[in-house]
């Protein structure tokens, strides 16, 4: 059995992205980050996982709002969610997985057919706005906001908490995973 390359990148793709967070954890834990190491941050991610989506990531940090749910007496256990009007996407901190378009096409590689059975087989290629780079990816926009947000940590009304009963926070922790 041949590995190819693209398979073995693959494979520590997401340990050399967690690895890239965790120097800049650590930078911004001795003294306040410089715009030179924030620069150097979104440049190595970029060079991983494509330019164009670190700068959508980058953007709904601008554009979204975060909450973050917690159960009530157990703040380990978390969901947030990303919204902006009517849209929103729901989240698990740490756990690479999003319901979007993006994710279910480019990273799980989900054929058009499953994603869109209303439209003909081979009709369904791409989605509006991605560049060819983006085609087979780690993670999406979604994912990686959360993950700056949670780094970089802005404050203000766009970040709000709130506590759950353990009920409320299973029904809402659950609908992540239902289609």
């Amino acid at each position: 059995m041949e590995l190819e390359l693209g398979d073995i990148t693959n494979c520590f793709l997401p340990h050399l992205v967690d690895q890239i967070f965790e120097n800049y954890r650590g930078q911004a834990e001795n003294a306040s980050p410089t715009k030179e190491q924030r620069g150097q941050l979104f440049y190595d991610l970029s060079r991983l996982l494509g330019e164009d989506l670190v700068e959508r990531s980058l953007q709904l940090l601008d554009e979204y709002s975060f909450t973050y749910y917690y159960a009530k007496n157990n703040r380990s256990l978390c969901v947030v969610e990303l919204y902006k009007g009517t849209e929103y996407f729901r989240l698990l901190p740490k756990i690479n997985y999003c319901k979007c378009d993006f994710f279910r096409s480019y990273v799980l590689q989900l054929p058009g057919e499953v994603l869109c059975p209303d439209i003909p087989s081979g009709q369904v290629d791409t989605i509006a706005g991605w560049g060819e780079e983006s085609r087979e990816s780690y993670t999406c926009q979604h994912v990686l906001a959360l993950r700056f947000h949670g780094l970089l940590q802005p404050t203000g009304p766009k970040t709000t908490e709130q506590v759950l009963n353990p009920e409320e926070f299973k029904q809402l922790r659950s609908f992540i995973f239902q289609d």
